[in-house]
């Protein structure tokens, strides 16, 4: 089948990504965030590599976007093939009647979720430890995640002690059992995240995720390997899209745990690829899914088939109102776990709605 036709529904949160071909259709989405900027680079820049093409071939779309627009090449860039990429795996899957899960061979249906809280500074700190505790006590998490600190921020806090003070309260409410990860989003240098290393160590943290500039990789590996002697995993990956940096990261090992966007790195396919790669060096992966948009769903997938994943995915707990605007279906969490939708391709039911209240553009042949 020829693709005929990309159309984009899009608001500045969320773009959600329609491609045709004859009479099939499948559903994508880019990233959430300044996501009608993407739909003006997915018509501009990637809808002209792909319209008139067989969908037989549709895995190798993404990277030809990607290498074609060279000069152009950036986050968005990429965010648009992701956009594709994931609306040629929907449509694919549903030519075949089969969840996107169940056609690449799913190895598992509940999925573990942990808890990520978005609030990096919240007043007063014990009032999110408790918040957090709360949400543990409801949904059943097992795990938790925090994001102290200012992202990239080169080792400047809120204020002295403000990301110490937030991990030891949070450490200190939760129950012993419920696994804590940290997540500074780049804002250390690598000496002071050896230091903070230490810390974390010593106050029962699980994975410490970013701890440098996701471009600086010398760094991270500092890092890495001073927390490998402490016993301590380290995380990264969730904005690299750069096959170069997956290349170096899985290569040298330079981290732990790998933690690819799926819409960041440029959609389903090249998560699929750095997955099977962190595999063969025995690296656990889990994808970056920050909130409960249907990047959420996409995320489920991915868990569902990866031979190696990580312990747990990341489910958002801000619950904010823009995350399920655009679909009716997002999945429960009972027991701190979720599964696919039932349904072919994502399984994902779009909001009638919030469709008509988008922006519509299309390209087509």
């Amino acid at each position: 089948m020829k693709i005929t036709a990309v159309e984009t529904y899009a608001d500045v949160n969320q773009c959600m990504v329609r491609v045709r071909a004859g009479d099939a259709e499948g559903w994508g989405m880019t990233a959430p965030f300044s996501a009608d900027i993407t739909a003006q680079i997915v018509h501009r820049l990637a809808a002209p590599l792909v319209l008139g093409k067989d969908t037989a071939d549709f895995r190798e779309f993404a990277d030809d976007i990607i290498r074609r627009q060279y000069k152009f090449l950036g986050s968005f860039v990429v965010r648009s093939a992701a956009g594709i990429d994931t609306a040629l795996w929907d449509l694919a899957a549903k030519q075949e009647n089969k969840t996107v899960a169940d056609m690449v061979g799913k190895k598992r249906d509940e999925i573990p979720l942990y808890a990520s809280s978005m609030r990096r500074n919240p007043q007063p700190l014990q009032g999110e430890a408790d918040r957090l505790l709360g949400f543990c006590e409801k949904y059943g998490f097992q795990s938790v995640k925090l994001h102290p600190g200012i992202p990239v921020n080169r080792d400047v806090d809120f204020y002295p002690g403000c990301t110490e003070e937030f991990v030891t309260r949070a450490r200190k409410t939760l129950p012993d059992g419920i696994k804590l990860i940290v997540d500074v989003n780049g804002n250390f240098s690598s000496g002071r995240a050896i230091e903070f290393a230490h810390f974390l160590k010593e106050n029962g943290v699980s994975l410490f995720e970013e701890p440098c500039p996701y471009w600086e990789l010398d760094e991270v590996k500092k890092v890495r390997e001073a927390c490998e002697k402490l016993g301590l995993p380290v995380a990264a990956g969730e904005q690299d899209y750069m096959d170069g940096s997956w290349d170096r990261m899985i290569g040298e090992r330079i981290v732990d745990v790998a933690q690819p966007d799926l819409l960041y790195i440029g959609g389903f396919t090249r998560a699929l690829r750095v997955a099977a790669a962190c595999a063969k060096k025995g690296i656990p992966v889990t994808p970056h899914t920050s909130n409960r948009s249907p990047l959420y769903v996409l995320g489920l997938h991915f868990m569902s088939v990866v031979e190696l994943p990580y312990s747990h995915l990341e489910c958002g707990v801000e619950f904010h109102e823009w995350e399920e605007a655009a679909y009716l279906n997002a999945p429960p969490i009972t027991g701190g776990k979720a599964v696919i939708p039932d349904g072919p391709g994502w399984g994902i039911k779009l909001n009638e709605d919030w469709l008509k209240k988008s922006v519509y553009q299309v390209s087509k042949l």
